[in-house]
């Protein structure tokens, strides 16, 4: 009897076992569907957290603060390599040079990226999500398209359909007038006088005399009122203390023409492109 119940308890307690051990699967099977789902949850978030890092890089790279950027990191490069050069002059003056003109062509980079920038937002100009106007690994570059040839030390930018319908022939009639110093008194070439060596009237002296003596200067005239669409008018713009001055239309509005003097006069003038992403976003002409 006693052997009975020792079979029987034994058997009891395997069956208490096998259960126990279909629970403890049970439970660890649960745990690993868990621990899957949540791995599958932390990979999907991961994959959303990547893909916005994607998208905002690629918002940042398509921007000219981020030309700005790395132009501005590339000029801190060479600003440390041109201090660090510096300390032996007589080895590396070469080397030096080369670096610094590197440095102010990268500086002038930076400027006309941030003006780039100004262009954008003074057109309220936005790039949307998905505007392909600009690649990702978009570059910016500057490119020599050719040359002008000045013969009157001026330039004009206009539209060229306004030639033939806006464009007038005005006479040109520059006054020259000096003052004199002593007692105010206005002297006009080609009233007063025709020739800058002839001796002037109550003088004794000839104007190149007076102006080398300091006592008559040459008094700035106003020809704002002047300026039309004509070569007269781009003269009397340029001949302005500014330099420079806008041609209006018939009309009286402006947007006819912008006129600008040169610096060194007469010449070839280079005209330069700027290039975003291959695109020409911008032209431009030194003035000497």
């Amino acid at each position: 009897m006693n052997e009975v119940l020792s079979y029987f308890q034994i058997g009891a307690n395997t069956f208490a076992l096998t259960v126990a051990g279909w629970i403890y699967l049970a439970y660890i099977k649960n745990l690993n569907s868990t621990v899957k789902l949540k791995d599958e949850q932390v990979k999907t978030v991961e994959k959303n957290i990547q893909f916005w890092k994607d998208k905002v890089s690629e918002l940042e790279r398509r921007s000219p603060e981020h030309v700005e950027k790395i132009l501005s990191e590339r000029i801190k490069i060479r600003e440390d390599e041109i201090v660090r050069l510096s300390e032996d002059k007589n080895i590396h003056k070469h080397e030096i040079d080369l670096k610094n003109q590197e440095l102010l062509r990268l500086k002038s980079e930076v400027e006309k990226t941030k003006d780039l920038k100004r262009t954008f937002d003074a057109l309220d100009f936005f790039i949307e999500e998905d505007d392909e106007l600009f690649s990702k690994d978009a570059e910016y570059e500057i490119e020599e398209l050719g040359f002008v040839a000045v013969d009157s030390g001026q330039l004009m930018i206009t539209d060229p359909c306004y030639i033939d319908s806006q464009w007038k022939d005005d006479d040109l009639e520059i006054l020259r007038l000096y003052k004199d110093v002593e007692n105010s008194n206005v002297i006009q070439y080609g009233k007063d006088f025709n020739h800058y060596d002839d001796v002037i009237n109550g003088y004794d002296q000839s104007a190149n005399q007076l102006l080398a003596s300091g006592r008559i200067e040459a008094l700035e005239v106003d020809y704002t009122d002047r300026i039309t669409f004509s070569y007269a008018g781009a003269s009397y713009a340029t001949l302005s203390n500014k330099g420079y001055g806008s041609m209006p239309f018939e009309l009286g509005h402006e947007g006819a023409g912008i006129a600008v003097r040169t610096v060194l006069g007469d010449g070839m003038y280079p005209v330069y492109a700027e290039k975003y992403d291959g695109k020409m976003v911008r032209i431009y002409f030194n003035l000497l």
